[in-house]
């Protein structure tokens, strides 16, 4: 009897274990950082994350940027580009990534000037080609600089 109840606790311990390392068909994103914290006309932003996908099979990558006004989000958009555009090799399930951005320059990527300094946070969703959606992971606000 001890050796049955000791089997099925060490069984019960590894599927626990097992469950929790397998990745979900579902895309999950974290933000790690975002540098620099104060960004100044020609600088590159770099918005490091994290990724998990169990198909290894994402497609884009949206990126949503808000402007405050202290507390309140003054400007919301979202923007696309293809996650091939990472350089991310094909059917890799798990990563970490940088996604770069040049402030106030129009090469693409880039985010446009603002017309007075104010606080900004960069976010992103990911999409597989099964048209899954990530979770959203925001950064920290940065300070955007007036050109």
């Amino acid at each position: 009897m001890k050796t049955s109840l000791l089997l099925l606790s060490i069984l019960l311990v590894i599927v626990i274990s097992c469950n929790k390392d397998k990745f979900t068909t579902i895309p999950q994103v974290t933000v790690k950082s975002i540098s620099p914290s104060t960004v100044f006309s020609g600088d590159i932003i770099t918005l490091k994350s994290k990724y998990t996908d169990k198909e290894g099979d994402l497609d884009t990558v949206l990126v949503v940027y808000k402007w405050y006004n202290g507390a309140t989000v003054t400007r919301n958009d979202t923007f696309r580009y293809s996650f091939a555009a990472l350089h991310v090799p094909v059917k890799t399930d798990e990563a970490d990534m940088n996604v770069t951005f040049t402030y106030n320059i129009t090469n693409p990527p880039y985010l446009q000037g603002v017309s007075k300094d104010t606080t900004a946070t960069l976010g992103l969703i990911l999409k597989d080609k099964e048209s899954h959606r990530s979770n959203y992971s925001e950064s920290k606000q940065i300070r955007l600089k007036k050109p």
